[in-house]
C-alpha cells in the first residue's frame, strides 16, 4: 500500500515540493550578499533528477517549492508577483533540461562514453541555470530590486549557483534511487564521496568568500559611519561656534546697529545653507513679556518674521526665559517653523547675552541638514536617522535620510552614537542595506566562475571514470561475493563446531556429577584398602575426565567469542607460591626438583584475571612434570626485558624429553602434539598449550618456547598487567585486611528449608545424599512448574534450580517465582542455579532472571556445604 502510495502523482508532486522547500532553505544560508542567490543551490540539480525519475508532468512540486522559498515578503499582491515570476522561470529551466537529456541522451541509460557524461552535465548544469539565471535576474531587474550596475554581478552569482547545483545534486539524486542506479551509475561510492568533497569544498570556499566580503563590508561602513558623524558633529560644531563668535561681537560693542550686525552674520552663515536665519532679540526688564525680533539675516528670505514678537507664542517664550535663565546654550526639539516655512521644519539655538541684554537665535532647517548628509555620502545604500532622545522615553525623529517611505530597507549594518547639542541629546543613527550598493566585485565574478569550470571538470571526470569501471567491478564484486558466501560458511561452521562442544560438554557434565558426587560419598563410607583404591582411580578418571571436558568447553568458549576476563587485583608472588605448591607432591613423587624465582620488583599488586593466570601456569608446569622423568623444574617470575609484549615475563624450565625443532610450530594448534606416540604414553588432548597460547594474546602477551631434544624445553609467556600497589611488607596490613579479620566466634549454622529442583533423579539423589547429616529440611521438584507451586505454597531459605528442565525450565521458573514474590510482597528466597552450562552467556541469563549465584556441575560436596554454610551464618547474622 505505501509503494502504491508514492507511485500516486499527487504525492509525488508534494515529495518534490518539501524537498526543494527543504533544500531550498539551506541553500539561503549560503546565499552570498546581497542575498538574491547563492554559491551552490541544491534543488535546482535535485529538481531536475526529480522529473527525470518520475514524469515532467510532476513540475507543479517544483513551481510550489520554489515560489515558497523566494516569496519572503506577502505583505501585498506586488509582493507575490515577483517571486512567482522567479519561481515560473526556475521552473521552466528545470524543465526544459529534463526534456533536452531526454532527447538527446534516452534517459534513462548508463554512460559510458565521456562524450555523454559531458552532455548530461552540460545540459543539467549551465544551459539550465542560463535560463533560470537570466529569467530571475531580468525579473528583479524590471521591478526596481537591483540597479543596472548590479545586475550582471547578480547574474553571474546566480548563474553559477544554479550550474554547481545542478552539476553536483543532479548526479548525487540519481544515483541515490534505485531506478536510475540500476540503469546508469553502479559505482555510487567511488562518485559519491568525492563528489561530496568537491561539494564540500565548494561550501567552503563559499563560506570564506561571503565571510571575506562581510568583513570588508563592514570595515569600510564602520569607517564611512564614523566619517559621516564627525562630519555631522563638526557642522553642528559650526554653528554653534557661529552664534559664540556673534555673542563675542556684541560683547565687544557698546550698540550693534543693523548694518553692523547684517555686515557681521553674512560672513557667517553664507557657508551655511541649512541656517535659515540668525536672529537679535533684545531683552527689556520694563516689558519683559515682550520678545521681538529686531535684528535677522538673511533679510531677503526672512523679512515676513523681522519684528515678530515670540512673546505671544507660549513654546517660543518658554525657550527664550529658558535661554535668559540659564545663560548657556539652550537647544530646542524639532519643531515646525510656521514664521519662516510652513512646510519647513527646523531646530532653534539660543544664546543669552548680558550686554546689552538679550538673546541670539539660530535657526537651522531640517531639510537642509538632510541635504548635507545626502551630499557627504553620495550611496543610496546608506540610511541616517537623528531623533531626539533627551527624554528616553519620547524619542523625536528629526532627521532620516530615506527618500520615500514605499521603499524596503533592510539594515545588515548599523552604527550609532549619541551628540550633544546645548541642553538637548540627539542619536545619530547609520545604517546600511548591502542589496542597495553600486558598483561590481571583479575578483569575486572570476573566482565564482573559476569554480563553475572546477566543479564541472571534476564531475566530468569521475563520472567518467565510475561508469568505465563498472564492468571491472561486476567481475571483482562477483568474485568478492564468492569468496564473502565462502567465509560465511566457513564462519558457520566454526559456530556449529563450537555449539556441538559446548552441548557435548554440558551433556557429559550431567552424568559426571553423579559420578563424581558419588565417588566422593563412597569414599566417606567404611571401605577396606581395595575398595579405597577402586574409588581413587574413579576419582581420578572422573577429574582427568572432568579437565578434558574443562578444556573442551574452554576452546569452545573462546572461538565463539564468549569467553571474558577478569578484572581483579592479583598477588603475583601468592599466586605463584600457591600454585607450585599444587604440584610438590607430585614432583616428590617423582623425585623431582620444583624450584621457583619471585623477583623482588614483582612483589606487587596487579590488576588482571587470577584464574586465567593460574590455568595458563598450572598447564605449563603440569606439562613439564608430565614430560620430566629425571632432573628439575624451574618456575621464574620477573620484570619483561624482552622484545616480547607486556610487562612480566614468566618461565617454566625443564629438562624433560624435549620437543623436536620441526614440531615447535605445531605446538600450540588445537588437538595437536609433538608425537602422535605421546599421546598413547602420557596422555591428554592437545589442547592445553592452545588455550594458554589464546588466553595470552588476550592478556596483551606472547608466548615463545625454546627446546632442544632430550635436553629439555623452556616456555616462556608474557603479560601486561597493571600495577596497583606495592604489596606491605610483614606485619603491616590494608584496611581491607583489618577489615576482614574476624572479631569473635563464627555463627552457628541453623536449619534451613531447601528445594531441590532437578528433572534428574540421579542429581537429587546426589544433592540429598550431600545434605544428609545437616539440620537441614529437604524438599524435591522434578521441573520447574512443580517447583513454582511448592514456592507459592511455602517459603524456602534456599532453592537450588537446575536451568535446563522439561515442562518449565529453571530459568522460566525462577521469574516467576521472583514475580509472585512481588505481587504478594512476600520476603525473596535465595535461588542458586546449578546446572552443566559453564558458558558466560548462560551465567549472566540466569542472574538475569532473578538468581543470586551461578553453580557449574559437577558439584564438589565441600563447595555445596561451604556455599550452604555461608547462607545459613548470614541469615543468623540478619536476625
Amino acid at each position: 500500500m505505501f509503494q502504491r502510495l508514492l507511485k500516486n502523482w499527487a504525492v509525488q508532486i508534494f515529495l518534490i515540493f518539501v524537498l526543494y522547500y527543504l533544500t531550498g532553505r539551506l541553500g539561503l544560508l549560503l546565499a552570498l550578499p546581497p542575498g538574491y542567490a547563492s554559491l551552490v543551490w541544491p534543488p535546482f540539480g535535485i529538481s531536475i533528477a526529480a522529473l527525470l525519475l518520475l514524469g515532467v508532468n510532476r513540475w507543479p512540486g517544483v513551481l510550489i517549492g520554489a515560489f515558497l522559498v523566494n516569496a519572503r515578503h506577502m505583505e501585498s499582491i506586488s509582493n507575490l508577483l515577483l517571486p512567482l515570476g522567479i519561481s515560473m522561470g526556475n521552473t521552466i529551466s528545470v524543465i526544459v533540461a529534463a526534456l533536452l537529456i531526454r532527447r538527446f541522451l534516452h534517459f534513462p541509460k548508463r554512460f559510458y562514453l565521456e562524450r555523454e557524461v559531458i552532455l548530461f552535465l552540460f545540459l543539467a548544469g549551465p544551459v539550465a541555470a542560463l535560463l533560470s539565471a537570466s529569467a530571475g535576474v531580468g525579473l528583479l531587474y524590471l521591478n526596481d530590486v537591483v540597479s543596472q550596475k548590479n545586475a550582471s554581478m547578480n547574474w553571474i552569482y546566480w548563474f553559477v549557483g544554479d550550474a554547481i547545483g545542478g552539476l553536483i545534486f543532479a548526479p548525487l539524486a540519481l544515483m541515490f534511487s534505485t531506478q536510475s542506479r540500476r540503469y546508469w551509475l553502479k559505482s555510487v561510492t567511488k562518485v559519491l564521496v568525492p563528489v561530496c568533497v568537491a561539494f564540500a569544498l565548494i561550501l567552503s570556499a563559499s563560506q570564506y568568500l561571503t565571510l571575506s566580503e562581510q568583513e570588508k563590508q563592514s570595515a569600510e561602513f564602520t569607517r564611512k559611519a564614523e566619517f559621516t558623524f564627525n562630519v555631522l558633529e563638526k557642522d553642528f560644531n559650526g554653528n554653534i561656534d557661529m552664534l559664540e563668535s556673534l555673542k563675542s561681537f556684541f560683547d565687544s560693542s557698546t550698540s550693534v546697529t543693523r548694518q553692523e550686525f547684517r555686515d557681521f552674520s553674512s560672513t557667517l552663515h553664507s557657508r551655511r545653507p541649512e541656517v535659515q536665519a540668525l536672529a537679535w532679540i533684545p531683552y527689556n526688564q520694563d516689558k519683559p513679556e515682550t520678545l521681538r525680533i529686531e535684528y535677522i539675516e538673511p533679510l531677503p528670505t526672512n523679512s515676513q518674521v523681522l519684528g515678530t514678537d515670540f512673546g505671544t507664542h507660549p513654546d517660543r517664550q518658554a525657550l527664550l526665559k529658558k535661554a535668559l535663565e540659564k545663560r548657556r546654550l539652550i537647544t530646542s526639539g524639532p519643531m515646525n517653523l510656521r514664521e519662516f516655512d510652513p512646510q519647513a521644519r527646523g531646530i532653534f539655538l539660543l544664546l543669552a547675552i548680558g550686554r546689552p541684554e538679550g538673546v541670539l537665535l539660530e535657526v537651522l532647517r531640517l531639510d537642509g541638514i538632510l541635504r548635507d548628509l545626502t551630499d557627504v555620502l553620495n550611496d543610496p545604500s546608506y540610511r541616517v536617522l537623528i531623533e531626539d532622545v533627551t527624554q528616553s522615553s519620547n524619542r523625536e525623529l528629526m532627521v532620516d535620510t530615506l527618500s520615500g517611505g514605499g521603499r524596503d530597507f533592510h539594515a545588515d549594518f548599523r552604527w550609532s552614537s549619541h551628540l550633544e547639542i546645548g541642553d538637548r541629546l540627539w542619536e545619530v543613527t547609520i545604517q546600511q542595506d548591502t542589496s542597495l550598493r553600486q558598483g561590481s566585485a571583479f575578483n569575486t565574478a572570476v573566482f565564482l566562475l573559476t569554480s563553475l569550470v572546477f566543479v564541472f571538470l571534476i564531475c566530468t571526470l569521475l563520472l567518467t571514470i565510475a561508469n568505465r569501471i563498472i564492468t571491472v567491478e561486476e567481475i571483482v564484486d562477483e568474485k568478492t561475493q564468492h569468496l564473502i558466501d565462502l567465509n560465511v560458511q566457513l564462519k558457520k561452521a566454526s559456530e556449529t563446531k563450537s555449539e556441538f562442544l559446548a552441548n557435548m560438554s554440558h551433556e557429559i557434565r550431567t552424568p559426571l556429577n553423579v559420578i563424581v558426587g558419588m565417588s566422593d560419598l563412597l569414599e566417606e563410607s567404611p571401605l577396606n584398602e581395595d575398595q579405597k583404591h577402586y574409588v581413587d582411580i574413579s576419582k581420578k578418571a572422573g577429574h582427568n575426565l572432568l579437565s578434558i571436558i574443562n578444556d573442551i568447553l574452554d576452546i569452545s568458549k573462546i572461538e565463539a567469542g564468549l569467553l571474558t576476563l577478569e578484572k581483579t587485583e592479583v598477588d603475583l608472588h601468592s599466586l605463584v607460591n600457591d600454585i607450585t605448591e599444587m604440584f610438590e607432591l607430585k614432583a616428590r613423587e617423582k623425585n623431582l626438583e620444583l624450584s621457583v624465582y619471585l623477583s623482588e620488583d614483582t612483589h606487587s599488586i596487579f590488576m588482571g584475571d587470577p584464574t586465567r593466570i593460574r590455568q595458563v601456569l598450572s598447564n605449563l608446569i603440569s606439562n613439564s612434570l608430565k614430560f620430566t622423568t629425571d632432573g628439575s623444574i624451574r618456575v621464574e617470575v620477573m620484570k619483561n626485558q624482552t622484545e616480547m609484549e607486556g610487562n612480566l615475563i614468566f618461565h617454566v624450565s625443564d629438562t624433560g624429553i624435549g620437543i623436536p625443532r620441526d614440531k615447535i610450530p605445531q605446538l600450540f594448534q588445537p588437538f595437536t602434539q609433538a608425537d602422535s606416540t605421546i599421546t598413547r604414553k602420557f596422555g591428554g588432548t592437545g589442547l592445553g598449550l592452545s588455550i594458554s597460547k589464546r588466553l595470552v594474546k588476550m592478556m596483551n602477551g606472547d608466548i615463545t618456547v625454546e627446546s632442544e631434544l632430550h635436553r629439555g624445553s623452556r616456555f616462556s609467556f608474557s603479560l601486561n598487567l597493571p600495577w596497583l600497589r606495592d604489596v606491605p611488607a610483614e606485619g603491616e596490613h590494608t584496611a581491607e585486611e583489618i577489615s576482614q579479620v574476624p572479631t569473635g566466634p563464627a555463627a552457628e549454622q541453623e536449619p534451613l528449608s531447601i528445594l531441590i529442583v532437578d528433572d534428574t533423579e540421579d542429581n537429587r539423589l546426589l544433592i540429598k545424599a550431600y545434605l544428609k547429616n545437616t539440620p537441614h529440611q529437604i524438599s524435591e521438584a522434578c521441573n520447574g512448574r512443580q517447583a513454582l507451586e511448592l514456592a507459592q505454597k511455602q517459603r524456602f531459605d534456599l532453592i537450588l534450580m537446575d536451568m535446563q528442565m522439561p515442562v518449565m525450565d529453571g530459568f522460566t521458573a525462577t521469574q516467576k517465582i521472583r514475580k509472585w514474590e512481588q505481587d504478594h510482597q512476600r520476603p525473596a528466597s535465595t535461588i542458586w542455579a546449578l546446572t552443566a552450562f559453564a558458558l558466560k552467556n548462560e551465567i549472566d541469563r540466569s542472574l538475569s532472571v532473578g538468581c543470586n549465584l551461578h553453580l557449574i556441575k559437577p558439584l564438589r560436596k565441600a563447595d555445596l556445604l561451604n556455599h550452604i554454610q555461608k547462607l545459613s551464618e548470614e541469615r543468623h547474622q540478619h536476625r
